[in-house]
């Protein structure tokens, strides 16, 4: 209906611009009766009356899938936004806000949001974070999660992948996570840090720091196969150019370098961070 609307205005408004365009150029009866600027006011109007006309009626892309809503907010009406796909426009987030695949969310000082996805998964954002939902699309029986998290702090209580098909991955600068169904958190500022609180986790280089790493000096010799995920069952430092399987109540940090260190979680000093603490009651709600 808007496509024959914008039709029918665009052929009225170009056929007065044809005619006010003939009556400049050769229609001296007509120049005897109405001046050349009157004239050309009308060409004017003629013109915008068409470019109203495009704006209006022009076809908008379609909105992504919903993926998910707001389950808990924390701070002030303006502490927590959220910017849709493609608008550069940040809005309050609300509660039982729709979250779309492509949608962004940014938190302020002590504030953090929580968003419940339609497989039951659940990602929770810390103060001061900016997090992006990037190409995302979850269903009830799917889900395929390319998410990332660009500063700030992250919780995620993944629900398990049903199919070969299935993928949920949040990237920081330096990391990318794979998850199999688990609930772990990242935090990125300087260096990233992973936290594995149930099942396991692949963390992976992303590509600008697989490019870092490549850049670095090597010593001479010949080229070995690099293997797929292992387990790391202590810390130790190395470049992170492969994947790596992080267990539960094991932590992972690397740095811009690609240097990281795999270590135990510390639950005796956890035990007074309020985040994390926070989010292990959240955890228990859900009976997962």
């Amino acid at each position: 209906m808007g496509d024959v609307f914008f039709l029918c205005v665009f052929f009225a408004s170009l056929r007065l611009c044809v005619n006010g365009f003939y009556q400049l150029n050769g229609l001296k009866e007509a120049m005897n009766k109405v001046s050349k600027s009157v004239l050309l006011q009308k060409f004017l109007q003629a013109v915008l009356i068409a470019a109203l006309a495009f704006t209006v009626a022009a076809p908008h892309p379609p909105l992504a899938p919903v993926i998910g809503n707001v389950s808990f907010l924390l701070g002030a009406p303006s502490d927590v936004t959220i910017a849709l796909e493609g608008d550069a426009n940040w809005l309050p987030a609300k509660l039982k806000m729709d979250v779309r695949g492509g949608d962004r969310m940014q938190t302020k000082a002590e504030s953090r949001c929580e968003v419940k996805l339609r497989d039951g998964s659940v990602v929770r954002i810390g103060e001061k974070t900016l997090f992006d939902f990037a190409k995302s699309n979850v269903t009830g029986s799917s889900k395929s999660v390319n998410a990332s998290v660009k500063q700030g702090k992250i919780w995620a209580n993944v629900t398990k992948l049903k199919t070969g098909t299935d993928k949920f991955e949040i990237k920081s600068p330096t990391a990318v996570c794979a998850i199999r169904g688990t609930a772990y958190r990242m935090d990125a500022d300087s260096t990233t840090r992973v936290a594995v609180y149930q099942g396991n986790v692949d963390v992976g280089p992303t590509d600008s720091l697989r490019n870092v790493i490549q850049q670095q000096p090597r010593p001479p010799g010949p080229p070995q196969q690099v293997p797929g995920p292992t387990q790391v069952p202590g810390p130790y430092q190395v470049s992170l150019e492969q994947w790596v399987r992080l267990v539960q109540g094991n932590q992972l940090e690397v740095r811009r370098d690609g240097r990281y260190a795999v270590t135990p979680i510390n639950t005796v000093a956890e035990q007074n961070v309020d985040w994390i603490q926070w989010n292990l009651q959240r955890d228990r709600l859900l009976g997962r």
